[in-house]
């Protein structure tokens, strides 16, 4: 391999394999409870089997890191023990794993900018020090990647959760503006957020956001969904899709980083989702800001919050959630296509590479 080649490795196609290795990860580790996790809560009450399967579901969330940490591994070509300790140093250094005098305890998903700054430096040091070890790689790698690389990523979580608290100040100060303008400033920035690593719902969480507000984020990540949908229609295929139609489109965090003009139909798919949350009272609680239709976790707290007549209301979050955005979604690709150069259905190519 020649030494251009191996710059541009380094480079370009370094941060890539991770940004593939985001985008993979999270659709593995968010999608068993995205799909089953609503469900299961109306029907595991006092059956045993349904219960763990809400548990295991749920779990799965928590080992994000871990399986990002693999991916990575997988898409450099790492072996076996290489990709065993890369996902244990995103596990140790993510933030999920709390240590306390108790002991250790899993909590939530961690920090997924964090996660990612631990794998990068993880695949690194395997890079540098692999083959150069003689016989005393299987003695020296499984204890200095991981634990140099967690020790790392607990330095950095502290500096790197003040990017939330940031963006978390920023949403609450739309929240002192009239209602209107609110509901359009708080769509759009969770329209732009969602395919990104900084978690939307660390950010509802942080500050509280209810009502309206979070009604108004609700439909931001709605508003992600859909423009995301239509613009991978005709490019990927059915699985790809399917998993947009669910409300995973964190998963084209690689495609959004390499395209950023998606952030044009982004931001009017959040101006008119954010009207139809003024418009419908859309309203909601802090955990239920960040997940769009998902699950239905947005439309059965919407509903759970409104008064009147409750068919009036379904046919009211009919087509707040579904009829409007899904016009707007498809009307703006089009529009786009049309006007803004360098738009194409083609940046939205979802694919892992191997190189």
């Amino acid at each position: 391999m020649s030494t251009s080649k191996n710059a541009s490795m380094t480079g370009k196609q370094f941060f890539s394999n991770i940004l593939q290795a985001v985008g993979a990860g999270v659709v593995i580790a968010l999608l068993p409870n995205a799909l089953l996790g609503e469900l299961l809560k109306f029907f595991k009450t006092g059956n045993l089997l349904l219960e763990n399967i809400y548990q295991f579901v749920v779990l799965i969330q928590s080992f994000m890191a871990f399986i990002i940490g693999v991916l990575a591994a997988h898409q450099f070509k790492f072996n076996g023990p290489g990709a065993a300790m890369t996902g244990v140093s995103a596990m140790l250094g993510s933030g999920a794993v709390v240590i306390s005098e108790g002991g250790f305890m899993l909590k939530g998903i961690g920090d997924i900018i964090n996660t990612i700054i631990v794998v990068i430096i993880a695949c690194f040091f395997y890079m540098l020090l692999q083959n150069k070890l003689s016989s005393l790689e299987m003695i020296i790698l499984p204890v200095l990647i991981p634990v140099l690389s967690g020790i790392i990523g607990i330095f950095t979580l502290k500096y790197v959760s003040h990017i939330t608290k940031a963006l978390g100040n920023m949403v609450n100060t739309f929240t002192e503006l009239n209602p209107l303008l609110m509901s359009v400033l708080i769509c759009v920035t969770y329209a732009l957020l969602m395919v990104t690593p900084i978690s939307v719902v660390a950010i509802a969480t942080a500050i509280s956001l209810s009502g309206l507000g979070s009604g108004a984020a609700n439909m931001g990540i709605v508003a992600a969904c859909v423009t995301f949908l239509f613009g991978s229609l005709r490019i990927n295929g059915a699985g790809v899709n399917i998993v947009l139609l669910i409300g995973a489109a964190k998963m084209m965090i690689p495609v959004y980083f390499k395209h950023l003009i998606i952030a044009v139909p982004l931001a009017i798919n959040g101006i008119i989702c954010g009207l139809v949350a003024y418009f419908i009272d859309i309203k909601g609680t802090p955990m239920s800001a960040g997940f769009g239709y998902t699950g239905l976790v947005g439309p059965i707290n919407a509903f759970n919050r409104m008064d009147g007549d409750p068919t009036m209301n379904i046919i009211l979050l009919v087509i707040g959630y579904l009829v409007i955005p899904f016009t707007s979604g498809y009307l703006v690709h089009q529009l786009c296509k049309k006007i803004l150069p360098r738009y194409s259905d083609e940046i939205y190519k979802f694919e892992i590479t191997n190189q």
